[in-house]
């Protein structure tokens, strides 16, 4: 099986059926807080068998219990060695939308949120389908040439630059300065502005022997009208702006790791 979907209910009742109760009870206090233990019951008993409808469990020792072929799935959720967030802003409607890929190993799981967030639909993925996925999710404009650095600017310039754009301020920072016969420079800003500074982003997570999240990289994504920019962080504490790029994309994605995309 190469892609499970799973309602809220059927995931709290995975969780269970492995063992990973901190993780259904978090799942259950954030969509039903005020359920009563009885009321939970009652849901799991209607979970166990809508999987089973599915060809999903199967019973053992009179308990329902998930298929060795399903438990993967499960797991990779709770513990991965890194996830990647992707993460867009969709102007026509003001909302924002994201899918995840968790690592272990050589595998790879995509997991997205359907229908308002009811449904967790989790993929096992190979690296190009991954690779492929993500480039289109972001739907930009592609370079097929290897993306020169267009300019850069440090960090906190960049910031400050976003919060002066947010408030309506003009920028009186040096960058902005040294940056006024680039004519990248203005573009991009034009382009920043036409999206209300509202920026699509990639965060690469690994994860410590606590299982918490460490941020260990991030970068930013805006169509343009010309082109797609591709921010990353440079090596002198700044961000990088280039065109969207499959070399790039790819060091994010696949950090720390061979790939053959």
């Amino acid at each position: 099986m190469k892609s499970i979907q799973l309602s809220i209910e059927e995931l709290i009742f995975a969780f269970y059926s492995e063992g990973l109760y901190e993780q259904g009870i978090s799942l259950k206090e954030v969509y039903f807080p005020d359920m009563k233990d009885a009321e939970l019951k009652l849901i799991l008993e209607c979970a166990s068998r809508s999987l089973m409808a599915k060809n999903m469990v199967e019973e053992k020792d009179n308990l329902y219990k998930l298929k060795n072929e399903i438990v993967d799935f499960i797991h990779i959720i709770n513990h991965a060695e890194s996830t990647v967030k992707a993460s867009r802003f969709i102007l026509e409607s003001e909302t924002e939308d994201s899918l995840s890929y968790h690592r272990k190993g050589d595998s790879f799981y995509l997991h997205r949120l359907l229908y308002e967030q009811q449904v967790h639909q989790i993929s096992k993925v190979s690296e190009k389908e991954l690779f492929n996925t993500i480039n289109s999710y972001f739907d930009g404009n592609y370079d097929n040439e290897e993306s020169k650095v267009l300019f850069s600017i440090k960090i906190e310039e960049f910031e400050e630059l976003l919060g002066n754009l947010s408030q309506n301020i003009e920028s009186q920072t040096a960058t902005k300065e040294e940056l006024l016969e680039n004519h990248f420079y203005d573009e991009f800003l034009i382009d920043l502005k036409s999206r209300n500074c509202k920026m699509d982003s990639i965060l690469y997570m690994e994860y410590d022997k606590e299982n918490m999240p460490d941020l260990m990289d991030v970068c930013f994504i805006i169509p343009g009208k010309d082109r797609t920019w591709f921010v990353s962080r440079g090596p002198e504490n700044d961000y990088i702006f280039q065109n969207w790029n499959q070399r790039p994309l790819k060091d994010i994605l696949f950090k720390n790791q061979s790939i053959s995309v």
